[in-house]
C-alpha cells in the first residue's frame, strides 16, 4: 500500500505531461519560454519582443516540430509549458476553441485520440498574449511586463504550501527549496549554501565572495551582486543599448525597471494595496501594512536580544547593528568602529570637530 502511494504523485505527473504533449501535437497552441523581457522559441531558441511576430515566426518556420523539443527545458515534467492560445484551433479539422480544456475534449472525442486523460490537469500555462499589453488569460488582471504576468499565472496553479509561512509553490522541489532557504536556516547563502549564524554575517559573505552574487552575463560570465550592476555592465562593457522602459498605458519612460513597475502598479492596475486609514496606495501588502502601524501606533516587531519594539522591519534591521559584534563605520582618525552611522557623526561632531563630513 506505501508502495503505491509512493509511485501517485510520479504516475499523476506523467498523465499532466502526457495531456499536454497530444495538445501540442493537435492544437494550434503557440509554445514558448521567457528570457528577459523577450519571447524564446522553444525549437530555435529565436528571440522575440512582439508576441504577433513571434507567432508569424512559429507559423512559418515551424509548422512541423518533434513535441519533446517544446518540453526539453521542462525538467522532466517539472515544469509547466507556456502557450499562447491565440487562434487556438484544432490542427486536424481546423475548429476554434476557447481554452485547453475545450481542445483536449474536442480532441479526444471527435478525434479518438483516447490517450488524452481529461480527468487529469493539462500540464500547460494558457497565455493571450497581445503586443506589451499583458493580460491575464484566466483573470484578465494586467501587468507591465511578460515576467510579471508569467509570476501572477504561475500563482493561479500554486498548491503546495508552507505550514510555516502560507507561501504557496508550483512544485514540491520548489517549496523544498524555499524551506531550506527561508526556515531550515535563515542565514543561509543561496549559492554556496554556506550557514551563517546572522544575517549580518551571511551578507558580508555576499558582499566579498564574487562566486555568491546572483547575477551573471550571458556574454563574459562575470558575476554581479544586483541586476542594475549587470545591466550597466553589458551597456559598458558588450556595447548593449541601455534599456529604457515604456509605459504601454501613457506617456512615461523610465530608466530603471523598479520605478516602472511601481509606477505601473499604482496608476495603471488593480494590483496595489490601499492603506484603509488614509486610501494611500503602495506597491506591496507588506509596504503598506507597515505604513498602517505609523496610524496604528503598533510596533510588531521585537529585537530579539533587548526587546525593544518597531513598527518598521527596516528600523529593527537598523537596530541590530547595535548588538553585532561587526561595525560597519570607521572613524578615519582615530580607527575607533560604531555599529550605525549616527554614532560616527556624533562621534566625529565630539572629538574631531575639524573634520568635514557628509550626512
Amino acid at each position: 500500500m506505501g508502495k503505491q502511494e509512493a509511485t501517485e504523485p510520479v504516475s499523476s505527473i506523467q498523465k499532466a505531461k502526457r495531456n499536454a504533449e497530444l495538445v501540442l501535437q493537435y492544437s494550434t497552441v503557440y509554445p514558448f519560454r521567457v528570457r528577459g523581457k523577450d519571447m524564446l522559441c522553444v525549437y530555435c531558441h529565436e528571440e522575440f519582443t512582439d508576441p504577433g511576430v513571434y507567432r508569424n515566426h512559429m507559423d512559418e518556420y515551424h509548422k512541423t516540430f518533434t513535441v519533446s523539443t517544446a518540453f526539453a527545458h521542462c525538467g522532466g515534467g517539472k515544469e509547466y509549458l507556456k502557450v499562447d492560445l491565440s487562434n487556438l484551433k484544432c490542427r486536424l479539422c481546423s475548429t476554434p476553441c476557447l481554452n485547453l480544456e475545450e481542445i483536449a475534449t474536442h480532441i479526444r472525442d471527435t478525434h479518438g485520440v483516447s490517450q488524452i486523460n481529461t480527468d487529469s490537469e493539462i500540464r500547460m500555462h494558457p497565455y493571450r498574449l497581445n503586443n506589451e499589453k499583458w493580460a491575464c488569460a484566466l483573470c484578465d488582471k494586467k501587468f507591465a511586463s511578460l515576467i510579471k504576468l508569467c509570476r501572477h499565472t504561475t500563482s493561479h496553479y500554486q498548491k503546495f504550501t508552507c505550514d510555516v509561512c502560507g507561501r504557496m509553490y508550483l512544485t514540491n522541489e520548489a517549496l523544498k527549496y524555499h524551506n531550506r532557504c527561508s526556515h531550515a536556516g535563515s542565514n543561509v547563502c543561496r549559492k554556496c549554501w554556506t550557514d551563517f549564524p546572522t544575517l549580518e554575517m551571511k551578507r558580508e559573505h555576499i558582499k566579498v565572495s564574487k562566486s555568491c552574487w546572483p547575477f551573471c552575463c550571458v556574454t563574459c560570465g562575470e558575476r554581479f551582486v544586483s541586476w542594475e550592476k549587470r545591466q550597466d555592465h553589458l551597456s559598458e562593457v558588450h556595447g548593449r543599448e541601455k534599456r529604457v522602459y515604456g509605459c504601454p498605458d501613457c506617456d512615461q519612460t523610465f530608466n530603471c525597471r523598479k520605478p516602472f513597475y511601481n509606477h505601473y502598479t499604482l496608476m495603471h492596475s488593480d494590483n496595489s494595496y490601499k492603506c484603509p486609514c488614509c486610501e494611500l496606495k503602495f506597491s506591496t501588502r507588506k509596504q503598506m501594512e507597515e505604513h498602517r502601524y505609523g496610524h496604528t501606533g503598533e510596533k510588531p516587531f521585537q529585537c530579539n536580544v533587548c526587546l525593544k519594539t518597531f513598527s518598521r522591519r527596516k528600523n529593527l534591521q537598523q537596530h541590530m547593528w547595535i548588538h553585532s559584534e561587526m561595525k560597519r563605520f570607521v572613524c578615519i582618525v582615530c580607527e575607533k568602529q560604531f555599529a550605525q552611522k549616527v554614532s560616527l557623526t556624533g562621534h566625529l561632531k565630539s572629538h574631531h570637530p575639524e573634520i568635514t563630513f557628509k550626512n
